[in-house]
């Protein structure tokens, strides 16, 4: 299981700034700006890209920076 500490400091590796946050969903941690699905094995995330799922309607990554710069920062 993921702590909340650690869920605190985890960013969305596609995010240029580091703002925005991750949830966890069952398995996977969901970046909330962009939706992109990082799994979740034997109890440590991975964040690397291409192990990721991409959201509905996206084909490559490239697709999800636009939703990053366009998205304001999350409230905290």
């Amino acid at each position: 299981m993921i702590s909340q500490e650690l869920l605190d400091i985890l960013r969305c590796p596609l995010d240029p700034k580091r703002q925005s946050t991750l949830t966890l969903d069952g398995h996977a941690l969901v970046c909330t700006r962009c939706g992109i699905r990082y799994p979740i094995k034997d109890g440590f995330p991975v964040l690397v890209v291409e192990e990721a799922e991409l959201p509905a309607g996206c084909e490559n990554p490239d697709q999800l920076a636009g939703r990053h710069e366009a998205s304001p920062a999350p409230a905290t």
